[in-house]
């Protein structure tokens, strides 16, 4: 079920578990290494969206969309790893 925190869409770290068909624990160590991006609350970890369809189930980061550039000045725009 997606959860929208501060106007961005995340889902529990168990649903993203789920989606990248791994497990929740490999979900939390994608988080510290920033590979993916979420936001700890009283009920847990929840993933960003997304950061979820940016990840490549290779086990690598996607590629930044095209239409986005590194010189993307919106903070939320979702193609920058904070």
């Amino acid at each position: 079920m997606t959860e929208i925190i501060d106007g961005i869409a995340h889902v529990t770290a168990a649903e993203a578990a789920i989606e990248l068909s791994t497990t929740e624990t490999r979900v939390l160590m994608l988080l510290k290494q920033k590979t993916l991006q979420g936001t700890l609350s009283d009920q847990g970890w929840f993933i960003t969206k997304a950061s979820l369809d940016r990840y490549d189930r290779d086990g690598e980061p996607a590629q930044h969309s095209p239409v986005c550039r590194s010189t993307c000045t919106a903070s939320r725009c979702g193609c920058h790893q904070e």
